[in-house]
């Protein structure tokens, strides 16, 4: 093939490659889908689940959508979706009463949402969420190390509707960026860096109701199930002794 013949193909080839690493990629997102479709998408044979009732669609940015719903059953979900590989898809969902953390950017703590939809029986109040790491002590050649305990709160209204979000408090952004830069430079440079990972923080939530008690709202059930992504994470429930008041 003749110099002439192959340097015009291989820039027509580049070019097509470029469109579509683009269009698969880069584009912007399309319309989202409206909410038959989302109904349909959630109450896949897979799911197991039948749903009655797309509560909201709530953008927490361009690319990353919070549907809150209600089955046949009156389990209140949560359920998360993506733009990615040029379609809108359904990437987490799950039913029972138990917040989650959507990390849409792992590293950037600033993108973590923490997101919540109990049943208005439960007549919340107001709910509690705790960021915490237990204090500790290790010696490591020959030195000693104590780690003191942290526990940062933060108190989100439940409101008039059963569902809702919050991005991470700005006080824990700091203290995450903080922490993560620290852990990554105490991992020592050894295949047996991941067999020792080093301690770290980790989220929790109590509720409030109106007339004051603090257990778990587990109204009309707890069997919550539903499937996860790495980017999410479920916050564990604090009972009195896990906390200091």
């Amino acid at each position: 093939m003749s110099k002439k013949v192959l340097v015009p193909l291989l820039l027509i080839l580049m070019l097509i490659a470029g469109g579509v690493l683009y269009w698969y990629y880069l584009a912007p997102p399309a319309n989202f889908p409206d909410q038959e479709k989302v109904k349909e998408t959630l109450s896949d044979p897979y799911n197991r689940m039948e749903i009655a009732e797309i509560q909201d669609t709530i953008f927490l940015d361009d690319k990353h959508v919070y549907i809150p719903f209600i089955t046949e059953e009156e389990d209140h979900g949560i359920s998360f979706w993506e733009w990615e590989k040029h379609e809108w898809q359904l990437s987490s969902f799950s039913t029972g009463s138990m917040p989650e953390i959507w990390k849409i950017d792992a590293d950037d703590p600033s993108s973590h949402f923490i997101i919540w939809n109990f049943h208005p029986e439960n007549d919340l109040d107001y709910l509690t969420f705790f960021l915490i790491k237990e204090r500790g002590f290790s010696v490591s050649e020959g030195k000693e190390q104590y780690d003191p305990g942290i526990q940062m709160e933060y108190r989100a209204e439940a409101g008039e509707k059963s569902y809702g979000y919050t991005p991470i408090p700005s006080e824990w952004q700091k203290y995450m960026k903080a922490e993560n830069k620290m852990m990554a430079a105490m991992i020592p440079d050894s295949i047996f860096a991941d067999f020792f990972p080093p301690p770290q923080y980790y989220f929790g939530w109590r509720s409030t109701a109106i007339d004051g008690s603090t257990e778990y709202p587990s109204y009309p059930n707890n069997n919550g199930f539903g499937r996860g992504g790495s980017s999410t994470e479920h916050l564990r429930f604090l009972g009195e002794n896990d906390i200091f008041e």
